[in-house]
């Protein structure tokens, strides 16, 4: 009987051990199943978070290329991502690495975002500083085409009263005469008999010409080229002139008939030039003949 006893004894002792050996293995199975599960999400997490990794080190990176202002900051953030990312690709993750480099991606973001504003900020900036000097260009562009309109229309006027305000000679004329002793003039074109030339000419200008005195100087030559008359030399500087003679007139803005008579001996047949000149520059002329 007593035999019998502890054969149920051991019996019911090993169906408790069987029953706690079963429920050891389910929690430890659970375990592991839950761990299992914590180190997929944890793997995926450090994925994304590598992933996010890099992306920032390439926004650094382009930031870098734009902004000079900044380079030496970006540089040692750039170059703390990069410690990161080989940080956690050496690291099995736990949950306080992941809150740490979850921290340091959301610092990373912010720097992104202030820098990317920035960059907007920049080129609107860029934009308006572009239209602000186009703009400019433009002004000085009509600017300067309105100042070249109106240089030249004040070239055109300075021509314009130039040529209107200067004087010119017009109707030289010649006339050969025969003084008699009585002081009579009578008109013959015969050498032998000429003893006197006369010559006129008109000084002309208008109202815009301003009052002035012209000196003009009256050149007779004859067929041998040879100066009749005073014989008088002026130099000019660029040119020296050889003048039969010379007249001062008073101009006073209106026309004047200028005279002059010259007397005139041992005169041959032939062909005589008559210039006039104003200064230096010829301003009218004129012939005649003596038989």
């Amino acid at each position: 009987m007593k035999i019998i006893t502890n054969i149920s004894s051991i019996k019911l002792i090993s169906i408790g051990l069987a029953i706690s050996l079963f429920c050891c293995l389910g929690f430890s199975y659970k375990i592991y199943h839950d761990f299992k599960i914590t180190e997929r999400i944890l793997n995926a997490k450090k994925n994304e978070i590598i992933s996010e990794l890099k992306k920032s080190k390439d926004s650094l990176e382009l930031a870098i290329s734009e902004n000079s202002l900044l380079k030496t900051d970006l540089i040692i953030e750039r170059q703390k991502v990069t410690n990161l990312l080989d940080e956690i690709n050496n690291t099995n993750i736990d949950l306080a690495s992941l809150i740490k480099y979850k921290t340091e991606i959301n610092r990373l973001k912010n720097i992104v975002a202030s820098l990317t504003k920035e960059k907007l900020q920049l080129k609107k900036n860029n934009e308006l500083l572009k239209i602000q000097r186009d703009s400019t260009i433009l002004v000085l562009t009509q600017s300067k085409k309105y100042n070249d309109t109106l240089v030249a229309m004040n070239e055109d006027l300075n021509r314009v009263i130039r040529k209107g305000s200067k004087i010119s000679i017009i109707n030289l004329k010649t006339s050969t005469l025969k003084q008699t002793k009585s002081g009579d003039l009578e008109s013959t074109d015969k050498a032998s008999r000429v003893n006197l030339l006369q010559i006129t000419f008109m000084v002309v200008g208008n109202k815009i010409t301003k009052p002035c005195e012209k000196e003009y100087y009256v050149q007779i030559i004859d067929s041998k080229n040879n100066i009749i008359g005073e014989k008088n030399t002026k130099n000019f500087g660029v040119m020296i002139l050889n003048y039969s003679y010379y007249s001062l007139v008073k101009f006073k803005n209106e026309s004047l008939e200028v005279t002059a008579e010259i007397t005139l001996e041992n005169i041959k047949k032939g062909n005589y030039f008559v210039n006039v000149f104003d200064k230096y520059n010829l301003v009218s002329k004129t012939t005649f003949a003596l038989k």
